[in-house]
C-alpha cells in the first residue's frame, strides 16, 4: 500500500458536478522530499485522506469598552500558564463593593495549530473535567501520523464526534498556548502578580506538568513587585534577577515547580509554601553535589539518574523535553518522575537542616 504525509495549502475548490468535487492543494517541495515517486504511483488511483486545518480560530471574551480580555494569562519562569486576577476584581474584593457589570464581546483570534500542539506536547496544557481524555497521548499519536479514524476507534467514539472534541480542546487551550508561545520565544516579560494565590483560585497552584522551552528563562521573566509574592511570583523573581542566569538561559527548570504544583493540588498533601523554603538553585546544587538516586523512582526497573540528567541539561543547555526524547522517555512521564524525585530530595534537605 502506498502512503504519503504532507502539509500544504488549499488553493482551489471546484464543484465539477453534483457527484464530483476537485480540490487543488499546493504542497512545498520540501514536504514531498523522498515521497514524490510514491505520489506519482497514486496517479488515477482511489485514495482516502483528510484535511486538518493548520490554523485554529477561537474566541476571546473581551471588555466591550476597553477591548481588554476578560481572562488574562501570565506565565511563570517555568512556563506554567496561570490566570491572573483582574485588578478591578481585587479592588472590589478589598473594598467590599458589588461586582461591576461589564459588557462583554467575543472577538475571534487565530493561532497556528503547531503552537497548540507544541504546548500540549510540552505537558503544560491543562485537563478539563468534562473532557476526560488523554489529549497529550492523542496529540502524540496524531504527530506520529496516525489518523483521527484510528484513534477514535481506539477510544470507542465516532470519528466525527472525536474530531469535534479534539477541536474544542484545542480552542480551550489556545489562549494559554498563545501566551506560552510568547514566553518560550522570550517575548513576554513577567508582570507583578496583583494578588497572591491567584492561580486558578486563592492559594491554588498551576495544574501542569512539564516544560518545553529553549530560550524562555533568560528573557521571559522580569522582577515581581508584589508585597507578599506567592510561589509563582518567586519563580519570576529568580529568573528576572539573573540568579543562575547561565543555567537558566535555555529553560528555567519548570518541571521542578510545575510537577509539584499538580501533585500538591491533586493529593492535598504537603501544603503550599514548601517550594518557598528551598530555592531551585539550592536544590540543584544539592542534587549535583550529593547526587542522590532512589531505586523506586525508575522506568522499567532501572533507577533514573537525575543528577546526571540535570548536569547534562545545565552543561549542554538542553531542555527537559530534549533529554526525554533522547533517552526514549515520554516527556510527561519524565516530568512526573522528576517531580517525585525533587520532592524526595527537598524533604531530605529539610530533614538535614532540622537535624543540624
Amino acid at each position: 500500500m502506498s502512503y504519503i504525509n504532507f502539509k500544504g495549502t488549499v488553493k482551489k475548490i471546484n464543484l465539477k458536478s453534483a457527484e464530483e468535487t476537485e480540490i487543488t492543494i499546493s504542497i512545498p517541495a520540501s514536504e514531498l522530499d523522498g515521497q514524490y515517486n510514491t505520489l506519482q504511483s497514486m496517479l488515477e488511483l482511489k485514495v482516502i485522506g483528510g484535511l486538518d486545518s493548520q490554523i485554529v480560530t477561537y474566541k476571546v471574551m473581551k471588555n466591550a469598552k476597553t477591548g481588554t480580555p476578560i481572562t488574562r494569562y501570565k506565565v511563570d519562569s517555568g512556563g506554567v500558564v496561570f490566570v491572573a486576577q483582574p485588578e478591578g476584581e481585587q479592588l472590589t474584593m478589598d473594598l467590599g463593593l458589588p461586582a461591576e457589570q461589564i459588557e462583554v464581546k467575543a472577538d475571534p483570534e487565530q493561532i497556528d495549530l503547531e503552537v497548540i500542539q507544541d504546548f500540549i506536547l510540552s505537558g503544560l496544557a491543562p485537563q478539563f473535567e468534562d473532557m476526560d481524555y488523554d489529549f497529550l497521548e492523542i496529540t502524540e499519536r496524531l504527530a506520529e501520523g496516525e489518523t483521527y479514524l484510528k484513534i477514535a476507534s481506539d477510544v470507542n467514539m465516532g470519528v466525527g464526534i472525536f474530531v469535534v472534541m479534539v477541536d474544542e480542546y484545542r480552542k480551550r487551550v489556545a489562549p494559554m498556548a498563545a501566551e506560552w508561545d510568547k514566553w518560550r520565544k522570550g517575548q513576554v516579560k513577567a508582570e507583578p502578580v496583583v494578588d497572591k494565590g491567584t492561580v486558578g483560585g486563592e492559594g491554588e497552584e498551576p495544574e501542569t506538568v512539564e516544560e518545553d522551552t529553549q530560550e524562555g528563562g533568560e528573557e521571559s521573566a522580569g522582577s515581581s513587585k508584589g508585597d507578599e509574592p506567592d510561589e509563582q511570583t518567586q519563580s519570576l523573581e529568580v529568573a528576572g534577577d539573573g540568579v543562575g542566569a547561565e543555567n537558566d538561559k535555555e529553560d528555567a527548570p519548570s518541571v521542578e515547580n510545575v510537577t509539584e504544583g499538580t501533585q500538591d493540588k491533586n493529593s492535598g498533601s504537603e501544603g503550599d509554601g514548601n517550594l518557598e523554603e528551598v530555592s531551585k538553585e539550592a536544590l540543584e546544587a544539592f542534587i549535583l553535589t550529593n547526587r542522590p538516586v532512589y531505586d523506586d523512582i525508575e522506568i522499567d526497573g532501572t533507577p533514573i539518574l537525575f543528577p546526571e540528567l540535570l548536569q547534562e541539561r545545565i552543561e549542554l543547555k538542553k531542555t527537559w523535553k530534549e533529554i526525554a526524547q533522547e533517552k526514549g522517555i515520554s516527556p510527561s512521564v519524565l516530568s512526573t518522575k522528576y517531580g517525585t524525585y525533587k520532592k524526595r530530595v527537598e524533604k531530605k534537605m529539610k530533614d538535614s537542616r532540622g537535624a543540624a
